[in-house]
């Protein structure tokens, strides 16, 4: 019996090294199983002791029942004679061991213990999992492909296997069965199963680790990442800052000659990646946030939304692919950023100058002629520059040549230069 209790014990450590649980869990979870196959042999009311020696094995059972003048209940209770027979020293109230081999159980109730000693084990593997994980979100881990479909992507962890979502899977990439991955750990679940460990590509925080895995400064606290924002395997434009000042914190994400970038890239198959000082003035946040372009001016709307002025050369760079570009600058810089081509932007602020003079106010008209055009709804300069000559015509009841010659009054107006010296004719 002694080499069968060694056994026993050493199965138990065994199973405690393969779970990754706790051997005194397991001896616990034993005790409480074979609890359960006691109460399943005699009866849900029967109370049991169960000892376990740590060192050898050895499993002690007891029956336990109360010591009563009358038994109402004889799974849990015993009369003082009968008490006696076995220890005379008994008084009622005591209570009554009754030692019990593990065998007198029945094979029925055997399996129910091994059934419940499992049960126990494997909820203490997945609550342990699920403990490793939760420490793990935000971090990236590394697995195996072992099932690839449009909506999900199995990654097997080794301990555990996880999923990458439709919304973590990088729409760029293509994935290979039995081929090593990196993601993020975005999430963990508590499932029926198990715990559910939810992965991801796509995922901000991704790139914020691989950032972290492949520059010193930032692990050594010289440089802060501040924001990141993605389009997933499109584009990327990472804010950071030193905390360093002889520090620069663009050079240092780079490397040399690219080579720390590069390497970031390459992970995530070909994903372009913006690395830009961070600054406090908006307006610079946003000039630079919308690298490539180079930025001519930034105009504040209002306190959500910013027009950036660009040359005809780099309006298209400043927008990007679809407008990713100027909508991963927007969310970089949490304001809608409007993009403005400067000859379009200068002609705008021309035609709001000439909105902004009243028809009454211009000289070299008669006072009659700007009656009619108030009247008629020309109320300022733009609006008889811009109406066309038949519609003038017909609501001002004039012919080309007085038309004309209003129009050369208000022409000159039109420039900046021009538009301060005709202020002042017609003041």
């Amino acid at each position: 019996m002694a080499k069968e209790d060694s056994m026993i014990i050493e199965h138990i450590k065994s199973i405690a090294r393969a779970r990754g649980v706790k051997f005194d869990y397991v001896i616990e979870s034993l005790a409480e199983a074979i609890k359960s196959g006691v109460k399943r042999k005699y009866g849900k009311t029967v109370e049991s002791e169960v000892v376990v020696n740590k060192s050898t094995g050895e499993i002690k059972i007891y029956i336990v029942k109360k010591i009563v003048d009358a038994v109402t209940d004889p799974g849990r209770e015993i009369t003082l004679d009968e008490a006696r027979e076995k220890n005379p020293d008994l008084e009622i109230g005591d209570d009554y061991r009754i030692l019990t081999d593990l065998v007198e159980l029945g094979r029925t109730a055997i399996e129910s213990i091994k059934q419940t000693l499992t049960q126990r084990v494997g909820e203490a593997e997945r609550n342990r999992i699920l403990t490793e994980y939760e420490k793990k979100i935000g971090e990236i881990v590394k697995g195996i492909v072992k099932v690839v479909s449009r909506n999900e992507v199995l990654v097997d962890l080794g301990p555990v296997e996880a999923t990458i979502p439709a919304h973590g899977i990088m729409k760029t990439e293509h994935y290979r069965l039995d081929a090593p991955l990196r993601a993020v750990v975005a999430s963990v679940d508590r499932a029926q199963w198990g715990p559910r460990i939810i992965l991801s590509r796509t995922d901000p925080r991704f790139l914020e680790r691989l950032f972290f895995y492949e520059i010193p400064e930032l692990k050594d606290g010289m440089i802060q990442v501040i924001k990141i924002v993605r389009e997933p395997g499109i584009r990327a434009k990472v804010a950071v800052q030193a905390l360093d000042l002889k520090i620069d914190p663009i050079g240092a994400c780079v490397g040399y000659r690219g080579s720390r970038i590069q390497s970031i890239v390459k992970e995530l198959s070909g994903e372009r990646i913006d690395v830009i000082q961070w600054s406090k003035d908006r307006n610079l946040q946003v000039s630079r946030s919308l690298s490539p372009a180079k930025i001519k001016s930034v105009i504040q709307i209002d306190e959500n939304h910013v027009i950036a002025v660009v040359t005809n050369e780099d309006y298209s760079k400043a927008i990007g692919k679809n407008g990713v570009n100027v909508d991963l600058a927007s969310k970089l810089c949490n304001v809608e950023i409007e993009i403005k081509k400067e000859e379009e932007w200068e002609k705008e602020l021309e035609e709001k100058k000439l909105a902004e003079l009243k028809i009454e106010g211009i000289k070299g008209i008669s006072a009659k002629m700007k009656k009619i055009m108030i009247a008629k709804g020309y109320s300022n300069v733009l609006s008889i520059l811009k109406a066309p000559a038949e519609e003038l015509k017909f609501l001002l009841k004039l012919d080309d040549d007085e038309i004309n010659k209003i129009k050369g009054v208000l022409e000159p107006l039109r420039t900046p230069k021009e538009n301060e010296d005709g202020g002042k004719e017609s003041s």
